[in-house]
C-alpha cells in the first residue's frame, strides 16, 4: 500500500523572499538523488517550494530516499516559487522480480532482496523457452505485484517438453531370435534420439523389471530409425540404425520410448501385465496414428503374420483390408494336404455354417463351416439373415472351392466334413463372421494359412472387431 504524506514547509523568511521576487524570479527543481526526507524538506523549505511527499514500493533504493519527482516534474524542471512540487521516497516492498532469461541459481539470486518470502522452483514441461529458464510464477501471480511477508512463491522453469510426434511405428518378433523395433518421427524437425531410451518391461514374479536401452544418433523428419538384435537375420541387420543385445522379449513384454525425465511418452503393450500377446507376430501403426500414446491400444496396429517385415523402413504403411483366393492352393489336394482345395458345385445351405456340394457332399456327408457357429433355423432373424448371405454368396459364384484347415483337418469328431469354403475370392466363413452372424472360432497360432500378408487367424479376429465396431448382427 503507497503510503502519502505531505508536508508543507513554508518558512517565514521565504515568505519575504517571495513577496519581494518580480514576475521574472524562478526556481530550478534540484537534483534531489541520494537525499532523505529531512534534507528535501530542509532543502525546500529554503527553495519557498511546497514539497507533496509520497512513499513509492522500491528495492533498489535505500527505504526512506529520493527516488523521483512525481509525474509532471522534473530535475532541472523551471518553476515559480510557491510552487507544489510531488516527490517520490522508496518504500521497502516485496516486488516480485522480472526473472525473464534467468536460470535456477539467478532466481534464487534473485530473492536475496526478499528474505521473507519462500521460494520453490519447479518444472514445466515446454518447448517455448530454453531449458532450464524461467518459464512463469505460479498462482496467476506476475512480475511487478507486490506480496505479503512470508508468501509461497512458485516459480517454474523449462524442461524439455517429450517429442509426441515420435513413436513406436512396428514390432517385429521373427521365428528364430530375430527382434526389431521400428521408431517413426512424424514431425517436420529433425529429433535428437540421445534424449530417449527404449524401456523393456519383464513381469517376473508379480514385479515389474526394466531394461534400460539408450538410443543414439538422430531421427529425419518423416523417417524411420529401427533397432534391431545383433542375432538377427543378416537382412534385417543391413536396414537397421542401431544394434542392442539387450533388445530381447518374447512377446509378453511391453516397450515402451521414455524420455530422459523418466516419462514413458508412447507404449506398446501393458507394462503390467506378462500376458502373451506378440509372440512371432509383426505389429505396424495404423497409418492415422500420427502421435505417440503412452496408454497402449490394440486398435492401433495392425498385425502381420510370423515372419513379415518388408514394410519395414517405410512409414506409414497401409493395413490390407481384404484378401482374395491364393490360386496356390489348387496345387493342393483337400482330401490328402493341409490347406489343399477341392473344386465343387453348390446345392444347397440349411444355416449359415453347413452345406451341401457336388460331388462327394451331400446328406450326411455335408460340410460344416469351420470357424463359426451361427444360429440354428427357426431361431430368429440372425439364423434367416446368415442363411441368405451364405446362399447368396455361394450361388452367385462361378467358382466354388473347399479348402482343408491345416488346423481342423477334413472331419471332425462327428465324423462331418470341415471346410473353408471359397465363393470366387470370397471366404464364406469370413464373411459370417464380418457381418455379425456368429463369433470367431477360429483358431490357428500356426498361421499356416496367410492371406495378404496376415494369418487367417488374424483375419478372422479382425472381421469379429469390424462386425462389433459397426454394431452388426448379433453385435447391434
Amino acid at each position: 500500500m503507497i503510503k502519502k504524506l505531505v508536508l508543507i514547509f513554508v518558512a517565514v523568511l521565504s515568505l519575504l523572499t517571495i513577496a519581494a521576487c518580480t514576475e521574472d524570479d524562478s526556481l530550478k527543481l534540484p537534483d534531489l538523488t541520494g537525499k532523505s526526507k529531512q534534507e528535501v524538506a530542509n532543502i525546500f523549505s529554503g527553495l519557498g517550494i511546497v514539497g507533496s511527499f509520497e512513499d513509492v514500493p522500491n528495492i533498489d533504493i535505500t527505504d526512506g530516499y529520493f527516488v523521483s519527482y512525481g509525474e509532471g516534474f522534473e530535475v532541472d524542471q523551471v518553476v515559480e516559487p510557491g510552487s507544489q512540487v510531488t516527490v517520490n521516497f522508496a518504500e521497502f516492498a516485496n516486488i516480485l522480480p522480472d526473472l525473464t532469461g534467468k536460470t535456477q541459481s539467478q532466481i534464487y539470486s534473485s530473492f536475496s532482496k526478499f528474505p521473507t518470502l519462500i521460494v520453490e522452483i519447479q518444472t514445466i514441461e515446454t518447448n517455448d523457452v530454453e531449458e532450464g529458464l524461467f518459464v512463469e510464477y505460479g498462482d496467476n501471480l506476475e512480475a511487478g505485484q507486490i506480496v505479503n511477508d512470508n508468501t509461497v512463491i512458485v516459480v517454474f522453469v523449462a524442461t524439455e517438453l517429450p517429442e509426441i510426434g515420435l513413436f513406436i511405428s512396428k514390432y517385429f518378433e521373427g521365428s528364430d531370435n530375430s527382434k526389431m523395433v521400428e521408431l517413426y518421427n512424424a514431425t517436420d524437425e529433425i529429433i535428437d534420439l540421445t534424449n530417449y531410451s527404449l524401456t523393456i518391461f519383464n513381469r517376473v514374479a508379480g514385479q515389474t523389471l526394466t531394461t534400460n536401452i539408450p538410443l543414439t544418433g538422430q531421427i529425419n523428419a518423416k523417417s524411420t530409425f529401427i533397432i534391431a538384435n545383433p542375432e538377427s537375420n543378416a537382412e534385417m541387420l543391413l536396414i537397421a540404425d542401431m544394434e542392442s543385445s539387450e533388445l530381447v522379449y518374447t512377446g509378453r513384454q511391453a516397450i515402451a520410448i521414455t524420455h530422459r525425465d523418466g516419462k514413458h511418452t508412447d507404449v506398446f503393450g501393458d507394462p503390467t501385465s506378462g500376458l502373451l500377446f506378440s509372440n512371432e507376430r509383426t505389429f505396424v501403426r495404423h497409418a492415422f496414428i500420427d502421435e505417440a500414446n503412452p496408454a497402449f491400444d490394440i486398435k492401433e496396429w495392425g498385425i502381420y503374420a510370423l515372419d513379415n517385415y518388408e514394410m519395414f523402413g517405410s512409414h506409414p504403411v497401409a493395413y490390407p483390408e481384404s484378401f482374395v483366393f491364393d490360386p496356390a492352393f489348387l496345387l493342393l489336394d483337400y482330401y490328402t494336404q493341409p490347406s489343399g482345395v477341392v473344386k465343387v458345385d453348390f446345392v444347397s445351405n440349411n444355416d449359415g455354417d453347413t452345406a451341401q456340394f457336388t460331388p462327394g457332399f451331400m446328406v450326411n456327408d455335408r460340410v460344416r463351416f469351420v470357424g463359426i457357429d451361427a444360429q440354428e433355423t427357426g431361431t430368429g432373424q440372425l439364423a434367416i439373415d446368415a442363411t441368405n448371405l451364405v446362399y447368396n454368396l455361394l450361388n452367385n459364384a462361378t467358382n466354388v472351392y473347399i479348402q482343408q484347415d491345416p488346423a481342423s483337418g477334413i472331419k471332425d469328431t462327428y465324423d462331418r466334413y470341415l471346410g473353408l469354403i471359397w465363393a470366387d475370392d470370397i471366404l464364406v466363413n469370413y464373411e459370417v463372421v464380418r457381418h455379425g452372424y456368429s463369433q470367431n472360432n477360429y483358431s490357428d497360432e500356426q498361421q499356416r494359412i496367410i492371406l495378404n500378408g496376415v494369418s487367417l487367424d488374424q483375419w478372422f479376429k479382425n472381421a469379429e472387431e469390424y462386425a462389433k465396431d459397426n454394431k452388426l448382427g448379433m453385435w447391434a
